[in-house]
């Protein structure tokens, strides 16, 4: 067992909460397609809990997870990027094993949490990929720090390009934080994916105990970015949604993307609501694959 420090931050309600959690959490990485090793990088936030994989002399690629997420979803993710040297990154404050001794509450604060983890891991540049929440905190990144950024992958990021429709999230997701209980949980989740698609069970039996013991202590709040903001990066852009994506109007988000940046590539998954990499794994990582490994000038 891990002994935790005075000053951390309890993402968990309880010892034995977490100890369930971490056990379902390793339960997930079963499903992890290749060799795998962990890592912690240390920041001023808290010990960073990395999942590493791929060849060592592979391209660097960051991989930040949704919202209630953790590193451990990314497994289908993974197979697009076989030869690549991948770090998938447990924000510290949400749910997963990071530990949080300070939170990231400012836009600010969250460049200055991945300026000192790319820091420590060496890196000047990397490819960054952003799910959700993640993609936010990549986009975000992005606009503050252009050239640390090789290529950027972001895949139903929320806000960053229109407003988060906190109304509606409060209507069908907060429930189930506030009061979680299987069933409900379960529910928040089926209205994120498309018609008829439920998350496989050794997946919604992380969120299920994430929601069950934890307590979010990430209290940033993800907002649209300026459009002038992207006028300095200059690297190669790839937007993800799904055809069911229920966090922001498709039509309307794609027609943003490309006005604010014009040499992006997007593209609409079909069949996908917001848990596109688990919806259609095979769509969402060939145009992962095809982007990364492209040339780029």
């Amino acid at each position: 067992m891990t002994s935790t420090t005075q000053n951390d931050l309890p993402v968990f309600k309880s010892e034995a909460g977490s100890q369930i959690f971490k056990h379902t959490y390793d339960k997930l990485m079963e499903y992890w397609p290749s060799q795998y090793e962990t890592m912690e990088v240390e920041t001023e936030y808290g010990l960073c809990h990395v999942i590493v994989s791929g060849p060592k002399e592979g391209k660097p690629i960051l991989m930040f997870h949704g919202m209630t997420g953790n590193s451990a979803m990314w497994y289908p993710t993974i197979e697009a990027l076989t030869d690549f040297r991948v770090y998938c990154i447990d924000t510290p404050g949400d749910f997963g094993k990071s530990r949080v001794v300070k939170c990231i509450r400012t836009p600010e604060d969250a460049v200055r949490w991945m300026d000192q983890f790319l820091d420590a891991l060496g890196l000047t540049k990397a490819t960054f990929i952003g799910h959700s929440m993640g993609g936010w905190f990549c986009s975000n990144y992005a606009t503050v720090r252009p050239e640390r950024i090789e290529r950027l992958v972001l895949l139903a990021p929320v806000a960053t390009f229109l407003p988060v429709p906190f109304l509606k999230l409060l209507q069908k997701v907060y429930p189930a934080m506030l009061w979680p209980k299987p069933d409900r949980i379960r529910r928040a989740w089926d209205w994120f994916c498309s018609k008829g698609y439920s998350l496989p069970s050794h997946v919604m039996n992380l969120v299920i105990a994430a929601y069950t013991h934890g307590r979010s202590q990430l209290p940033v709040v993800p907002r649209v970015i300026e459009k002038g903001a992207w006028s300095r990066l200059s690297a190669p852009v790839l937007f993800l949604v799904g055809d069911e994506e229920k966090i922001y109007n498709v039509e309307k988000v794609l027609k943003c993307v490309q006005e604010t940046l014009q040499d992006s590539e997007v593209m609409m998954i079909r069949g996908a609501g917001h848990c596109l990499i688990l919806e259609q794994k095979s769509s969402v990582n060939e145009a992962i694959r095809r982007f990364i490994t492209k040339p780029h000038h």
